[in-house]
């Protein structure tokens, strides 16, 4: 196996990070607050609620997911039992719900999800998935217990989409600068949010054109660094 080295942005923030191929969970230093810190960075979804641009900082990134890594039968099987709240994960929801109150989960990166996989599974998912995000907008008591309490299949379905699925390939874009960044182009699942003169331009316009068919009219008119 092979080192590999990325740069990678977590709200602004640069991180070195060193993995291993095949992906396994790496330490990554933050130059900013000093900390070396443990990651894992195959893109499921959760991981739009802290990215950013690494150029000018900006969130919430715009997300195209053009092809899953979770198989067609697992997401069938997590698409049928969305919505039912299983003891199993009750750890995993009280973390969910913390995340929500405390402002971590963000609303506005889940809305900028555009799902081109295809799949009439995630479809589902992604279509109860706002209509949870749109009824929390309203919600004006988001303590962890009033959500537990109120929201048992909502915050179930959240969290099997946020966590339990994996981004093959796909694209993300800066509103603000219009910089893209692909997921999956050098390794699958793996977001490269890299500076401009640290990127590929022949491989990176070549894995445009691969998915020129579902590329969107701003990055193929005005995309940066590149354009197909």
């Amino acid at each position: 196996m092979s080192a590999v080295l990325r740069l990678f942005s977590l709200k602004g923030d640069w991180f070195q990070l060193g993995f291993w191929y095949p992906p396994l969970p790496f330490l990554g230093y933050c130059f900013l607050c000093g900390e070396v810190q443990l990651f894992s960075i195959n893109l499921k979804p959760w991981l739009l609620n802290i990215l950013a641009c690494p150029i000018d900082k900006h969130h919430p990134l715009e997300a195209y997911f053009y092809k899953w890594e979770t198989s067609a039968e697992e997401l069938d099987k997590i698409n049928s039992e969305a919505g039912k709240p299983n003891q199993f994960f009750t750890k995993q929801y009280k973390h969910l719900v913390k995340q929500i109150s405390d402002g971590t989960i963000s609303p506005a990166s889940i809305k900028a999800i555009k799902d081109q996989t295809d799949s009439v599974h995630s479809l589902d998912l992604i279509i109860d998935v706002f209509k949870f995000i749109d009824r929390l907008s309203f919600e004006e008591d988001k303590s962890e217990s009033n959500l537990l309490d109120k929201y048992p299949e909502g915050i179930d379905v959240l969290y099997r989409y946020l966590n339990l699925l994996e981004v093959e390939e796909g694209l993300l874009r800066c509103s603000v600068c219009g910089r893209w960044y692909p997921i999956g182009s050098s390794v699958e699942t793996i977001p490269e949010l890299m500076p401009d003169d640290l990127r590929d331009e022949e491989k990176d316009k070549a894995w445009l054109r691969k998915w020129i068919a579902k590329i969107p009219p701003s990055v193929k008119d005005e995309g940066k660094p590149f354009k197909p």
